[in-house]
């Protein structure tokens, strides 16, 4: 059988995608390897989000093509969003690519290999039916999509349009999934969607999150659940009574806010432009013990005025948010948005985005640094044995995007729970020591 080997480019749900893609040829019998130099198959699983990411697909594909001429690589298949969302114009950008995948057709993956033929049809029907075949690479965590699409028309966003309608997943699938992931020595269950708190209203009408976290707080074992992206709007009374009391959900919410200012969240579209979300932030803080809240917010929207950015600003100050992440705003084709007057000049959304970037980074240094003498409990991600040292994150600290602990310990083992005493501060990340 031939050698296969993914390379990933983009957010957690693509990195579902490649490991299923991965399971399901593992499971026909390919070979899968780390090593571009010996894959007789690449795929370059892509993304097509923003100018950004574009722009660093098209260059991993060119990189990986190399690998045609001077390789083992006799195949080189394209799949993500990027396939998606350019499938006319693709195929004679990048002659090098034999076959191309779209969102909608991963679990085709065999027969694109097999027939050297694309399939990018629709993205509206798959909502992950052939993930039970995962190949889990980001152990001790891994990630558990709930729902695919989104059902939200944000100005800036084509994420529909690769992505499909929001369709949830049924319970019991994501169930058997999670199960899955436990077996496989999975210890941080990260569920994710466009819009983790919107999953349920395809089918119910309501938001139905709280029935997945109350599947997943039965099943045995020392693990823990995380929630990310939850949109405000949908952030109700059962939610936050549940993650009140639960043991193995952690309190922990991110919440995409994107502006503070009701004029940019209108012209964005956004459903949350008629939350009080400053209201919900202190009846979040006041209900839920140490809840630990993240946001991102979009710079340089067009019309963005230095009022609507000072407002932006302040209120972040003033939210003192856990954890922050900003982006520069895309101009993207096809969006309402990049049709808009008034588009902000790139010399100055970066200003912004580092005066932002820089606020927060002195809100989190003081965090950290009233967090030295308390003690935690922290998954261990990764021990280096050389160094003695361990990486480790707690209740407040998602993988790949946030902070985390470094411990000085020489026994420990990854996918382990320890105590650890933060016994020091450096940047955005802690130093600690068995507690």
């Amino acid at each position: 059988m031939k050698t296969v080997v993914v390379v990933n480019l983009g957010c957690p749900k693509n990195q579902i995608d490649a490991e299923t893609m991965l399971g399901l040829m593992a499971r026909a019998g390919y070979e899968i390897t780390t090593r571009l130099e010996e894959a007789e198959v690449i795929i370059v699983n892509t993304c097509g989000f923003i100018e950004q990411a574009k722009e660093e697909s098209i260059n991993k594909i060119l990189e990986v093509a190399e690998h045609k001429k001077h390789g083992c690589c006799r195949q080189l298949i394209v799949s993500g969003c990027l396939s998606q969302r350019y499938q006319k114009q693709l195929p004679e950008l990048l002659p090098e690519v034999d076959a191309y995948l779209g969102t909608g057709s991963i679990e085709d993956i065999l027969d694109v290999v097999e027939s050297n033929a694309s399939r990018l049809g629709r993205p509206s029907h798959y909502a992950g039916v052939a993930e039970t075949d995962r190949m889990f690479s980001t152990w001790p965590y891994g990630y558990l999509k709930i729902a695919e699409g989104c059902n939200n028309r944000c100005s800036y966003c084509v994420i529909p349009r690769l992505r499909g309608r929001l369709r949830s997943k049924n319970l019991e699938q994501i169930v058997n999934e999670a199960k899955r992931m436990l077996e496989a020595g999975i210890r941080e269950i990260v569920l994710i969607a466009q819009d983790c708190s919107a999953y349920g209203l395809d089918t119910s009408g309501r938001s139905q999150l709280v029935s997945v976290l109350q599947a997943l707080e039965t099943l045995p074992g020392e693990f823990r659940v995380r929630v990310l992206y939850c949109y405000p709007d949908h952030i109700n009374d059962d939610l936050i009574d549940f993650l009140s009391q639960s043991e193995k959900v952690v309190r922990y919410l991110d919440i995409p806010l994107q502006h503070s200012h009701p004029e940019i969240l209108a012209s964005m579209g956004r459903s949350n432009r008629n939350t009080d979300v400053e209201q919900l932030v202190g009846k979040l803080r006041e209900r839920i013990t140490g809840i630990a809240l993240r946001t991102t917010f979009i710079v340089g929207y067009p019309g963005e005025t230095e009022t609507h950015y000072q407002h932006l600003y302040d209120f972040a100050k003033r939210m003192k948010f856990a954890q922050l992440g900003a982006f520069v705003y895309s101009r993207e084709r096809g969006t309402r948005a990049a049709r808009l007057p008034d588009q902000v000049p790139n010399e100055e959304k970066q200003r912004r985005y580092n005066f932002l970037m820089q606020m927060q980074q002195r809100l989190v240094q003081a965090n950290n640094q009233s967090m030295v003498d308390s003690v935690h409990r922290v998954l261990i991600d990764y021990v280096d044995s050389r160094r003695q040292i361990a990486q480790g994150r707690g209740y407040w600290q998602a993988p790949e995007i946030d902070n985390n602990i470094v411990i000085e310990a020489s026994s420990l083992k990854a996918g382990t729970f320890v105590d650890v005493r933060v016994n020091g501060v450096n940047g955005y990340n802690l130093r600690g020591v068995i507690g």
